[in-house]
């Protein structure tokens, strides 16, 4: 996240447990959140279990990793709507999609907000 806020490059992030997976385009040279806007401190061991504890279905990875090479095409071409300022949260059990808005966090330490 650092990294690409200092280049001014998007970070494509995609995460998954069990059944769901979400991804977004953190880019705040483009009004966006950045990655440690929406997570700025990772959650105690005991709160969220690992893909290991927890499990994860099979093909949910290959999902969520192909939705966010779309997002990385879209990103270099300039095509269609980019999930900046969105999250998307996909439920492989049910076969439903949401997006949710993420914004910018104030005084940021990363990015500035």
């Amino acid at each position: 996240n650092a990294a690409c806020v200092a280049a001014g490059v998007p970070l494509i992030s995609g995460a998954l447990s069990q059944w769901e997976g979400q991804l977004s385009v953190f880019d705040p040279a483009r009004g966006a959140p950045c990655y440690r806007c929406i997570f700025p401190k990772a959650p105690a061991a005991h709160l969220a279990p690992s893909c290991a504890e927890a499990g994860v279905i099979g093909p949910l990875p290959g999902v969520i990793g192909t939705m966010m090479a779309l997002e990385a095409v879209k990103v270099i071409t300039g095509a269609g709507s980019v999930l900046r300022g969105q999250m998307m949260i996909y439920d492989g059990l049910y076969g439903e999609n949401r997006q949710i808005a993420i914004t910018r966090c104030e005084g940021c330490e990363t990015c500035g907000g």
